[in-house]
């Protein structure tokens, strides 16, 4: 991505709009990918083709970008261009820099994870940020069981007076009450100040070691606490409230980010430290959010959040990693699921000829398509999980179908009903415009034969072979389009075909034969 410039128009072909002639130039039509990414459009891959996809994601930025009505053309120093500029141009600035910086290597859940060390500093305040109130809520736990308990100690030396201590020293003795452990209270007292010490540091590691340690020292010195009140009084009512203290140290995030090991990420690409880094930050992230709720007082399981965040990591992990080809195993069953559904929309196509034709189209032209579609699906897939519902195999294929077919139906087989209509008046014009004149010069012995006549002949053998030629051009898209072929593309594809036609070029000859000896035009 090291040049801004592009050399020729990029986009639908033909234009609709007025402007320089759109030739897709594969450089070209990649930086408008890469443009596009860059302005938060997309996934669009890598390819250098023009497809359905970036015509799509084209006219998309322009409706984003206020345009009344979306040309799907990027010229060269155009609107367009000029407004993708600023967003393509801060991100080259930013791959730049992050080329120069360190990654940073976290261990997490048994994965090493890379990410910049901003996306990391910003994982890591967030994680803190959410701990906080947390933290803050332990320490008033603590300063509470504390104050209790110190009142009670108070009384029994006689602080508030000989009469309460004598009533208070009775009902322990009568009860066989005893006093809240004091080596319990030390260890609160010592775990607290250490947390408060650790919190002030804004250091991570600082509070992986005093988190855990507070958590179980205040947790067992409250216990002990409320031990005590309801021996003494038979109920805590009486007492400030006593928060009961639950682990949030359960969750690794914490000690995976209390201390990493930089690393320079040798031998990476730029693209695969931006695959690994995206779905190994989402992956923490997810993690401090479960944490968050956790310390926020949420009701959440421990299960129930590290199946969150299992959920939402091989989720980044699948679409992140989408950029190898896909299984032509799998672009088989897709089509298999989405052409009954789009055949009806072209009639020249079975359900079986639409099938091959769409798996042959996303096997090759088509695979911005598919690994587009593919990546929605999964995210979608993620969604159902969190909700707590296990998806099957028929709702990945409805998923999938429904994301395709939308994909389909505004690209390739729109552009094969604009071609339907074409080849229609295409065909006629080239039955009455080259094959008929060739073939009557061919076949009958004279030239001088009236126009009139002409006329009568040609709609004679017209009505006996246009359908014929018709399927000829049908059987030419069918067996040697790619799906990225325009309407006009393909309409000359077919007329090329049926031009060359031998079995078209036969039935041609015998019914204009049959013709000419029927108006008694002699033959050769």
């Amino acid at each position: 991505m090291s040049s801004a410039k592009l050399s020729a128009p990029v986009g639908l072909s033909p234009r609709h709009s007025s402007g320089d002639e759109v030739k897709n130039k594969p450089a070209d039509v990649l930086l408008v990918r890469q443009m596009l990414e860059a302005n938060k459009i997309g996934p669009l891959g890598t390819s250098k083709k023009m497809d359905a996809g970036l015509l799509k994601a084209i006219a998309a930025f322009q409706k984003k970008a206020g345009f009344k009505h979306p040309d799907k053309v990027v010229d060269p120093g155009g609107r367009t261009f000029k407004m993708l500029l600023p967003g393509y141009k801060k991100q080259l600035a930013e791959e730049a820099k992050a080329a120069k910086e360190p990654m940073v290597e976290v261990n997490f859940r048994g994965k090493k994870i890379l990410c910049t060390p901003k996306e990391f500093e910003s994982v890591k305040a967030d994680v803190i940020k959410r701990l906080t109130p947390y933290m803050k809520s332990l320490l008033r736990n603590h300063d509470n069981a504390l104050e209790t308990y110190r009142h009670y100690l108070d009384v029994a030396q006689m602080k508030d007076g000989v009469l309460d201590a004598v009533a208070q020293a009775i009902i322990l003795q009568a009860g066989s009450v005893e006093m809240p452990k004091n080596k319990l209270c030390l260890r609160s007292i010592s775990a607290s100040g250490k947390l408060e010490r650790a919190m002030v540091s804004k250091d991570l590691k600082l509070i992986n070691e005093a988190l855990p340690e507070a958590e179980k020292a205040i947790g067992a010195f409250n216990a002990d606490l409320l031990r005590f009140l309801k021996e003494f009084t038979g109920s805590a009512q009486t007492t400030a409230t006593v928060l009961t203290v639950s682990s949030a140290a359960c969750f690794a995030v914490v000690g995976a980010l209390a201390a990493p090991v930089l690393v320079t990420g040798a031998g990476m690409s730029a693209g695969s430290a931006a695959i690994a880094s995206g779905a190994g930050v989402g992956v923490l992230q997810s993690a401090s959010q479960e944490l968050g709720k956790h310390a926020s007082g949420q009701k959440v399981t421990v299960w129930g959040s590290i199946q969150s965040i299992v959920i939402d990591g091989t989720v980044g992990g699948l679409t992140g990693g989408i950029g190898s080809k896909i299984p032509l195993g799998f672009c088989d069953d897709a089509a298999k699921w989405v052409a009954p559904k789009l055949a009806g929309k072209v009639a020249f196509l079975s359900t079986k000829q639409m099938q091959k034709f769409i798996a042959n189209y996303l096997a090759g032209s088509g695979q911005e398509v598919i690994k587009t579609v593919l990546g929605e699906a999964v995210k979608e897939l993620g969604r159902i999980m969190k909700s707590g519902k296990a998806p099957t195999e028929k709702e990945f294929q409805a998923i999938v179908t429904s994301i395709l077919y939308s994909a389909l139906l505004g690209g390739l087989v729109k552009n094969l009903g604009g071609f339907q209509k074409k080849w229609a008046y295409k065909n006629k014009e080239v039955l009455q415009g080259k094959i008929f004149p060739d073939r009557l010069a061919k076949i009958a012995k004279t030239n001088d034969i009236p126009n009139t006549l002409k006329a009568k002949l040609w709609a004679e053998v017209m009505n006996k072979v246009s359908d014929e030629s018709l399927k000829v051009g049908y059987g030419a898209i069918i067996s040697r389009a790619t799906g990225k072929e325009s309407e006009a593309q393909m309409t000359d594809m077919a007329a090329k075909a049926a031009a060359k036609d031998k079995a078209l070029m036969s039935l041609v000859d015998r019914e204009l034969t049959k013709a000419l000896k029927k108006h008694k035009v002699p033959v050769k």
